[in-house]
């Protein structure tokens, strides 16, 4: 699973188009001392906080008294010099944050100063180590005055997202939020990437990814034949990583993360006693006293909650800390804010306890495109984040984000688009992107009825196998569209546009270490999902289609893209229906067990979180920003990596199946894809899963023939 930035204000398709709304604004300079309003002021970027949706409803002034906390991230020096040192390779040696913050953070005079004319106004504020980021806090009254904004009240209405369990209901927000972006006075106002926090508005939703019911082993229909076994891995382990992707030998060798320490960033709360209980009575594996460290970033992520997310965080901190069973664990808990993600980043770079970092949360950059282009978010705002990879990348910190789970059409995970596009932020040239890909084996769904009174009865079965590991895309189960309990494949695809996210950033250029990879600009792909109905998006330029049409049958083209960064980096299982088991108690009052089946490239993250704490404890010391090294490794004659080069059309022979005894005929097609993007034979880079999976035991060899 992945957890989604979703944005009531952008939700297109069937729900129409919502607007934006048109907000006057009466200055609030007026009501400033002489003393406490040095002139002149300008413009400087915010949030979220600027523009609510149409249909919010405003509900009053905000409270002067009302609690609050800002962050100001500032822009660093030399940002450009440090982007080449880390596009080109930073081996070592590594900076401390104090080093850091001399080199390439802002000035002590300048901060010095910002923090006075917050003080000024009875703004308590305070800098991170690196100085790069001050946070605050502080009354909507007090804001107000220093940021010349003004407050008010909205009710937000649900998105559809948000009700994201079996029988949840979507969630109304009561938020405040400025009307305009903020203004300092114009000393301050040049350094300035980004003032986030002038909303409280939670963004962030969930997409989970809980497998699609296979038939249980000695099935039985209501006419008495027996369903087929299926043969693909289902419910497994992390051990089962390990075994797939040779990292066994490597434990068993010593190498367990001792001496390390992973790094969380999620905004959600986690009960350390649930992945306490899966360590010891699930993957059995020894618990450590203390193991795993809470920090709660701007006053933390609030109570535990399926809804808020708390799984997610459960999931990653049990993967992580099962693959590395003698690393310790701090997990970042920050709000469900625009400024909270950020401080998250920030606060494990400044702290620089972990060697390595995981994050499973994003939003689509189409969803950036229209926020930035209404006004509804910094153009900062991405820069922000790659301030923060590029000093984890400095103090040689390694850091990998989820890519996502819409395949190549990451959009209609949060806005409801069909084009292509990739979440954020993995698109960070600066992060180790990671995908998804299906294991082989032969997948068996039971199809079921419900009679009149209720009664629900297996009829038949619809099976496929999968030949190879693939990368993830679910066009594989949209030809069982009868066993999934749709009436077409068209509406099976409507409904699981899933898989692994990958494709072509549109917001940052191609780094140094994708130049001259085969597979990165020239790539191959089958257009099943073609995209309809264009609409304008006011009140943006942007024009984006809303529907689709289902080619079930694509023919393999070609396109090439010279210019972008690419996604995701690597790959490694991630399809729910090879997936793994997760336990959280919470499961018991939505899915009937404390065990569910789950995937998502959610889960990659922190399995490479746990890999790298084994490999810095085999070679002691820190292993740093990956992808320069990778991608070189790829290109060598002794590559760890598996590239999934592929493009072959895997037909109705791959597929069987039976109803009411009588053999079905399935037509339909799947391949290597994400839905869209395929392999190119030969090539060592495919869009849809990276470099591929690689043999993590040669790849900590080709670590460790890399001099620090």
């Amino acid at each position: 699973m992945k957890k989604r930035f979703m944005r009531h204000s952008i939700v297109f398709g069937a729900a129409g188009v919502l607007g934006l709304a048109t907000m006057a604004m009466a200055s609030p300079a007026a009501s400033l001392t002489a003393a406490q309003a040095p002139a002149p002021r300008v413009t400087v970027p915010g949030g979220l906080a600027p523009a609510i949706a149409a249909k919010s409803k405003p509900t009053g002034k905000t409270a002067g008294s009302t609690r609050m906390r800002v962050s100001f991230i500032l822009k660093g020096r030399d940002i450009a010099a440090l982007a080449h040192k880390v596009d080109a390779g930073w081996t070592g040696p590594y900076l401390t944050p104090m080093q850091f913050a001399q080199q390439y953070g802002q000035t002590p005079q300048y901060v010095g100063a910002l923090i006075a004319y917050l003080g000024s106004f009875g703004i308590h504020a305070q800098v991170m180590a690196d100085m790069l980021d001050v946070t605050s806090q502080g009354t909507a009254a007090q804001y107000q005055n220093a940021l010349s904004v003004l407050f008010d009240n909205y009710q937000v209405p649900a998105s559809p997202a948000s009700a994201k369990l079996p029988g949840a209901s979507a969630t109304v927000q009561n938020v405040f939020a400025a009307r305009t972006n903020p203004q300092l006075p114009a000393d301050l106002a040049g350094n300035i990437e980004a003032v986030l926090g002038l909303t409280n508005y939670a963004p962030y939703e969930s997409l989970s990814v809980p497998g699609k019911a296979q038939a249980s082993p000695g099935t039985v229909t209501a006419t008495g034949a027996t369903i087929p076994t299926g043969t693909a891995p289902t419910a497994q382990l992390p051990q089962a990583f390990e075994k797939d992707y040779h990292l066994t030998s490597v434990l068993n060798a010593g190498s367990q993360g001792q001496g390390q320490t992973m790094g969380i960033v999620t905004l959600a709360s986690v009960n350390p006693s649930v992945p306490a209980y899966f360590w010891r009575n699930v993957a059995h594996i020894p618990v450590m006293q203390n193991r795993l460290t809470l920090v709660n970033i701007d006053g933390g992520a609030g109570r535990v909650s399926l809804n808020s997310g708390s799984d997610e965080t459960t999931i990653d901190v049990e993967q992580s800390g099962t693959i590395a069973p003698r690393a310790r664990i701090v997990v970042y808990q920050a709000p469900n804010t625009d400024y909270g993600f950020v401080d998250a980043f920030y606060a494990g770079a400044s702290q620089n306890i972990a060697g390595s970092l995981s994050a499973s949360w994003g939003e689509s950059e189409t969803a950036i495109q229209y926020s930035v282009l209404a006004a509804q978010e910094s153009p900062g705002y991405a820069a922000a984040f790659n301030q923060a990879f590029l000093e984890s990348a400095a103090q040689g910190q390694s850091t990998f984000v989820a890519s996502g789970d819409q395949g190549a059409y990451d959009p209609t995970g949060d806005i409801g688009t069909y084009n292509l596009g990739v979440d954020s932020p993995e698109d960070s040239p600066y992060v180790t992107s990671v995908g998804g890909t299906t294991l082989p084996g032969s997948q068996v769904y039971p199809i079921t009825t419900t009679s009149s009174s209720g009664t629900t009865a297996t009829t038949g079965y619809e099976e496929v196998t999968i030949p190879k590991q693939l990368t993830w895309g679910w066009d594989y189960l949209w030809p069982m569209y009868q066993a999934l309990g749709l009436s077409s494949e068209s509406a099976a695809a409507g409904d699981l546009i899933v898989g692994s996210g990958g494709g072509y950033s549109v917001l940052f250029k191609r780094s140094a270490y994708q130049q001259s990879v085969a597979g990165v600009t020239n790539y191959s792909d089958y257009e099943f999902i073609n995209p309809t109905k264009y609409q304008a998006i006011a009140p943006t330029s942007l024009v984006l289609p809303t529907s689709f049409t289902l080619n079930p049958a694509p023919t393999l083209s070609t396109g090439s893209n010279s210019f972008y960064r690419a996604t995701p980096d690597v790959a490694f299982n991630a399809d729910p229906q090879t997936g793994y088991i997760t336990y959280d108690p919470q499961f018991k009052s939505v899915f009937g067990s404390d065990y569910v089946d789950f995937g998502g490239t959610s889960f990659i993250g922190p399995q490479l979180n746990g890999v790298t704490a084994d490999y810095e404890s085999a070679l002691g010391h820190r292993i740093g920003f990956w992808n320069p090294n990778i991608y070189a490794f790829a290109k060598s004659t002794n590559s760890p990596f598996h590239p999934l080069d592929s493009n072959t059309v895997y037909g109705s022979s791959y597929y069987s199946g039976s109803n009411n005894n009588s053999p079905l005929s399935i037509t339909g097609e799947f391949m290597n894809t994400n839905d869209y993007y395929t392999g190119t034979p030969g090539a060592i880079y495919n869009p849809g899963s990276g470099l591929g999976y690689a043999n993590l035991s040669k790849l900590l060899a080709d670590f460790a023939s890399v001099t620090p």
